[in-house]
C-alpha cells in the first residue's frame, strides 16, 4: 500500500498532520503539490508518476505502485475533473480528506471521490485498506508462486515438495513455501522436510525451512530422529551449528533411544561430541539398551572423548 498526497502549495498544515499519521502507521507515501493556476504541466507531472502504457486495457500500470491518491486541500473544478478522469481510467481510488476539501467537490464528480471527514474516518479507512491490501498481496504471491512451479513442470503437491527438498532444490522449495506450503510438510514415509534437508546435508534448504518457521524438534516417523540427530548421523557440522542456534533440543531420543550425543560417540566423532557438549548435551541419558554416551565412550576406550566429558560435563555425584 502506498499513497500519493495531493495538496495545494501554502496549505501545509494538513499535509504535515497526514504525513505524521502515515509514518506512525508505517505506510509509504509520496507528495504532489498543486498550483491552481498551472496549465497542462500539472497533468504531465501527475501522469509522470505512472506508466500510462498499461498492458491491460484501460488499467494503468503504476510505476510507483500507488494504491490510493489522497487530496488534502481545496482543489478547483478543473483539476478535480482531471483527477476524476484519471481515477476512471486507472481505477486508482481518490480520497478527499477534511471538510474544506470535500466542500469543493462538484456534484457531477462526487462518485469519483471518497470523502473522509475526520481523522477517525481516515484512520479506520486506511486500516481496513491496509489489511485488505496485505491479504491481496499474500494471495497474489501464492498464485504467482504456484504458477511459477507449474511453468517449471513441477506438480504443486506436498510429495513433490518433499522430493525436491530431498534432491536439494532450494529455489523450488522457496517457491513452495511462498505458495503456502507448511515448512513442516512430510513425505509419504512421514519424514519432515527439515529431516530430509539434514540427511542430505543441505544447509541452504535447512535455513529456508527454519526461517519459514519449521519446528526444529519435529521427529521423523521412520527413525524417530530429529533434524539434529540426522545431521549428526550425516556428519554435517554446519547444520548442527545452525540447529543449535535455532534452539534444537539436544537430548531428544530416536526410536532406539539414542540421542545425538550417543550417535556422535558411536561414530567416534570427537569434533561433533565437543560441539554438542559445549551446547549443553547430556552425556548421561540412557538409550533403549540402558547405555549412555559416557558409558559407551568408556566401554570402547574412547579416551579423547572421555576427556571431553570430563571437561564439559563432569559426572554427577551418585
Amino acid at each position: 500500500m502506498k499513497l500519493l498526497l495531493i495538496y495545494t502549495e501554502g496549505e501545509s498544515k494538513s499535509l504535515s498532520i497526514t504525513q505524521l499519521f502515515l509514518e506512525n502507521k508505517n505506510i509509504p507515501f509520496d507528495t504532489l503539490p498543486v498550483r491552481l493556476r498551472e496549465g497542462a504541466e500539472i497533468q504531465q507531472r501527475f501522469a509522470a508518476f505512472f506508466d500510462t502504457a498499461g498492458s491491460e486495457g484501460n488499467v494503468l500500470s503504476q510505476k510507483a505502485a500507488f494504491t490510493h491518491a489522497l487530496i488534502l486541500s481545496s482543489i478547483n473544478a478543473r483539476w478535480l475533473g482531471f483527477f476524476a478522469g484519471f481515477s476512471w481510467g486507472s481505477h486508482l481510488p481518490f480520497l478527499v480528506y477534511g471538510e474544506a476539501a470535500i466542500e469543493t467537490i462538484p456534484v457531477e464528480f462526487a462518485s469519483f471521490f471518497r470523502p473522509l471527514r475526520t481523522e477517525k474516518s481516515l484512520e479506520e479507512y486506511i486500516k481496513a485498506e491496509k489489511e485488505a491490501f496485505e491479504k491481496w498481496e499474500a494471495a497474489n504471491g501464492i498464485l504467482k508462486a504456484r504458477e511459477a512451479l507449474l511453468q517449471m513442470g513441477i506438480p504443486v503437491t506436498g510429495e513433490s515438495l518433499a522430493n525436491i527438498a530431498g534432491q536439494g532444490g532450494a529455489y523450488e522449495v522457496s517457491l513452495f513455501l511462498e505458495a503456502g506450503f507448511s515448512p513442516d510438510t512430510r513425505n509419504k514415509a512421514g519424514v519432515p522436510l527439515l529431516n530430509l534437508a539434514a540427511r542430505k546435508g543441505n544447509l541452504e534448504i535447512l535455513k529456508l525451512l527454519v526461517q519459514a518457521g519449521a519446528h526444529v524438534n519435529i521427529q521423523a516417523d521412520d527413525r524417530g530422529t530429529s533434524a539434529i540427530i540426522d545431521s549428526v548421523m550425516a556428519k554435517q557440522y554446519s547444520l548442527v551449528d545452525d540447529l543449535i542456534k535455532a534452539g534444537a533440543d539436544l537430548n531428544i531420543k530416536s526410536k532406539d533411544g539414542q540421542t545425538a550425543l550417543v550417535v556422535a560417540v558411536g561414530s567416534n566423532d570427537e569434533r561433533m561430541v565437543e560441539a554438542l557438549l559445549k551446547a549443553g548435551a547430556d552425556p548421561d541419558i540412557a538409550d533403549s539398551m540402558g547405555q549412555t554416551a559416557r558409558k559407551y565412550a568408556a566401554l570402547f576406550h574412547k579416551n579423547t572423548i572421555m576427556t571431553l566429558f570430563d571437561m564439559y560435563a563432569s559426572q554427577k555425584a551418585c
